[in-house]
């Protein structure tokens, strides 16, 4: 398996996966929309995706987003999306693409690597856990609908 940062030539092969990503959580598929959406996050360099491949097989992507902490002065990257294709689950693609993410954002002198999962989603929680992601105690998120 090989884990490379996805460019505009890879779009005919993530927009198929990313439509599966959404629509897992309830989403029309809206396919140009969703080539247009990541074609532009990789042209205003406004998100790192990560692809995993196995020969010239897409497995799966993680998409994270820079941000920064003004408390540390560093950059800090927020994990978004993260899918492996159901055929190619229980491989380890998602730890090695956090493996691959972690290394990446290191070198970028980012101060954390962050993500919020749905609280039922028991697999991810082993996921992260697993990685040594520690569930943060000290602050509470909030989300004001728009």
């Amino acid at each position: 398996m090989r884990i490379i940062s996805a460019s505009l030539e890879h779009l005919d092969q993530l927009t198929p996966m990313f439509i599966r990503y959404r629509e897992l959580y309830g989403a029309m598929p809206q396919a140009e929309a969703s080539k247009e959406f990541l074609a532009e996050r990789l042209n205003k360099q406004e998100a790192i995706i990560l692809l995993a491949f196995e020969e010239d097989t897409l497995l799966g992507f993680c998409l994270v987003y820079p941000s920064f902490s003004s408390v540390s002065l560093r950059p800090m990257w927020i994990i978004n999306d993260m899918y492996v294709a159901e055929d190619a689950r229980r491989k380890h693609i998602a730890q090695q693409l956090l493996k691959a993410l972690a290394e990446q954002a290191r070198s970028n002198d980012a101060v954390r690597l962050r993500v919020s999962i749905h609280a039922s989603n028991e697999i991810a929680q082993r996921l992260y856990e697993s990685a040594e992601f520690a569930e943060d105690q000290n602050f509470r998120n909030y989300i004001l609908p728009l």
